[in-house]
């Protein structure tokens, strides 16, 4: 028998991998997408409400002056920001009627940040401005894991960040079963659409690719380097990004023993609490790699009840290739 028609053993995911096929799954679903296109219906609809109020109460000629003109009126942002909140929706419908041909983008937010913040407000109270902008907050947040899972910009840092947010959104984990039959390759589209593992390396964040275009295509895995792998060994699986103390004590011997650098202008002596300490240790354990990938299948309608100490698996090991060499 050939050696590629022999089946496969199962392949086990850790339970970090399990969470970010999850997280994946979660944002790259159509109710994920259609769920932002109401959070930017009410945000319009609320914006409606605050012009209409705005003109009815003659605010524009409160805030227009002979040096800024208009810029600061209600006019004004009717003219500028309300479209580009507009635009942001009906790209949305667009990314929804995609889907049925497998294609997947990132969604108009930051477009829709950037028009929003060089158009003045003031024409808006306090108290509906601070409304206004924490409301478009939650819709970018949310439609930023769009934009971030499709560019492939995930690593396990953010991912394990994202899991505390998210975590109470899945008290139990979909069955979740990959398939060693389903095989792709950096550089190229999937044989189908959905989330994919490394298949050589434990620590490789998981992406989620598609086929309905050559954007669908997997990206190098974005994994540990060797201080990356140091860092796991130390701290553990479940300390690694979380335990502040634990965090703040490696991160500040590490850097009197010069192995790892400062960064952001925090050297050991300012490593104060975890966030610091990320700032730290985050841009200098991680690497992108070419790999090959299994596809990960999510069971609908199944739970996998295994209990949450799944243990972690051991560093990967690579052997050292020359530059220009497969």
């Amino acid at each position: 028998m050939s050696a590629d028609l022999i089946p496969q053993p199962p392949l086990p995911l850790s339970l970090w991998q399990k969470r970010q096929a999850t997280l994946l799954y979660h944002w790259m679903s159509l109710d994920y997408l259609k769920e932002l296109k109401r959070m930017i219906d009410r945000l319009i609809d609320g914006a409606d409400v605050l012009l209409d109020l705005s003109r009815r109460q003659q605010r524009d000629a409160l805030v227009s002056s002979a040096r800024w003109g208009v810029r600061d009126t209600s006019a004004n942002w009717s003219t500028y920001a309300h479209p580009a909140l507009a635009d942001f929706r009906e790209s949305t419908i667009r990314l929804i009627a995609w889907r049925a041909n497998e294609v997947f983008c990132g969604t108009g937010a930051y477009q829709c940040a950037r028009m929003l913040d060089e158009t003045s407000s003031r024409w808006m109270t306090e108290e509906e401005e601070q409304h206004f902008k924490a409301q478009f907050e939650a819709v970018y947040s949310y439609a930023y894991r769009i934009s971030e899972t499709t560019g492939k910009n995930l690593r396990d840092s953010c991912m394990a960040a994202y899991w505390l947010d998210y975590a109470s959104d899945f008290p139990r984990l979909p069955r979740l079963r990959v398939r060693t039959d389903v095989v792709a390759e950096t550089g190229r589209r999937p044989p189908r659409t959905g989330v994919y593992v490394p298949q050589d390396d434990p620590y490789g964040t998981l992406q989620f690719a598609w086929t309905g275009n050559d954007e669908g295509a997997l990206s190098a895995a974005r994994t540990f380097n060797a201080a990356g792998l140091e860092a796991v060994h130390a701290l553990g699986r479940h300390a690694l990004w979380h335990d502040e103390a634990r965090m703040m004590a490696y991160v500040i011997e590490a850097l009197k023993q010069r192995r790892l650098q400062p960064e952001h202008g925090i050297d050991w002596q300012g490593v104060d609490g975890l966030i610091a300490a990320r700032l730290v240790l985050g841009p200098q354990v991680f690497i992108e790699r070419p790999c090959k990938w299994y596809f990960v299948e999510m069971i609908h309608g199944e739970y996998d009840d295994a209990p949450d100490d799944t243990p972690a698996a051991p560093p990967a090991h690579r052997n050292n290739v020359p530059a220009g060499q497969p």
